[in-house]
């Protein structure tokens, strides 16, 4: 690693330090989840989204709240 970046990080507080370590572990499995939507789930998406598009009156739900009901860190 880059003798400068090291010299910066240790400038941060170990609280600055843990939020880094965890900020990058959360980019690391995003990127690892990431990946091609398989088809059949993609059409189950658009049927959704047609369905909800012809029912404007539908519960709709946010990201936030399905994670938080499945208990899935966003």
């Amino acid at each position: 690693m880059n003798a400068m970046l090291m010299s910066e990080l240790s400038k941060l507080s170990i609280e600055e330090r843990r939020a880094l370590i965890d900020d990058l572990w959360d980019s690391i499995d995003s990127e690892l989840d990431a990946g091609p939507i398989p088809e059949e789930i993609g059409k189950m998406l658009d049927k959704r989204a047609d369905a909800l598009a012809r029912d404007p009156n539908q519960k709709k739900y946010t990201l936030q709240e399905i994670a938080a009901r499945r208990n899935v860190k966003l």
